[in-house]
């Protein structure tokens, strides 16, 4: 169905290099957009802090959909502007940039169908986990340690397996189930390289977290600069390249079955 997966395997570490020339040739661009991110993330923490007391639900929904658009519409504009600079193409009209409304909804849903795949599966570790009651383990322990470990690691393999949807969505224009099972096709086989991807571009949020965590918030807050201006958009153009590099070959189906290809 998908036969031409054994060949697009790629190199973790020739994918990093080829990202970061293109940052550093397209540095502005990238970061630019990466920098309206961080200023609507900020600006609706600020709104929703200074909001919480008023009783004007219309103007908090309001602004709650200004923001959600904003910051995920974002969030496209950066995915189409690396895809195309993993293909060599520099410069686009605008509107190639501008994702469409099915776009913008197949994304948020699919971002709404991971985060319901969370309590899933928190659920189904708590059943698991049940059973380490009787052997004295406190209920404390299981419901803030185990269970979110358990979840944790599950959902960082669900999120590989799924990490492409979006690049479906805006570079074939694919609805949200088809680019869900297209993605895990193409990760099929790439799990652990996409895996080593995701650890090391994901060292700076480790560390963020684990300063907030203890108290160190000024260094905190040196991560997440670090995050917004250099992981974000290193991350962005890997990606891209990554996907690029698995679909330059492709040869076989683009409606695979899901259950196939899970495994």
């Amino acid at each position: 169905m998908l036969q031409y997966l054994k060949e697009s395997t790629f190199k973790a570490n020739d994918v990093v290099l080829r990202a970061l020339s293109l940052l550093k040739s397209h540095y502005f661009s990238i970061a630019g957009l990466c920098f309206l991110l961080f200023i609507t993330s900020n600006s609706s923490s600020y709104l929703a802090m200074t909001l919480a007391d008023s009783n004007s639900y219309v103007v908090k929904a309001l602004f709650c959909f200004i923001f959600v658009t904003l910051f995920f519409g974002t969030q496209l504009v950066l995915i189409k502007r690396s895809l195309l600079l993993a293909r060599g193409i520099e410069h686009a009209d605008f509107k190639d940039y501008i994702p469409s409304t099915k776009q913008f909804v197949n994304f948020l849903l699919g971002l709404i169908l991971y985060s319901f795949l969370v309590g899933v599966v928190y659920l189904l570790s708590s059943v698991i986990s049940f059973p380490l009651l009787y052997l004295d383990v406190e209920m404390e322990t299981l419901s803030m340690e185990v269970n979110p470990f358990l979840t944790g690691v599950i959902m960082m393999f669900v999120l590989i397996r799924i990490t492409f949807y979006p690049y479906f969505i805006v570079d074939r224009q694919f609805n949200l189930m088809r680019s869900f099972r297209l993605s895990v096709a193409l990760t099929r086989g790439n799990t652990m390289r996409l895996l080593l991807l995701f650890l090391v571009m994901g060292t700076a949020y480790f560390l963020q977290a684990s300063c907030e965590y203890f108290g160190y918030f000024i260094i905190a807050k040196i991560f997440n600069v670090i995050n917004t201006f250099v992981i974000i958009p290193s991350v962005s153009l890997v990606m891209a390249v990554a996907y690029h590099d698995m679909m330059k070959d492709y040869t076989g189906g683009d409606d695979p079955e899901l259950l196939k290809n899970i495994i």
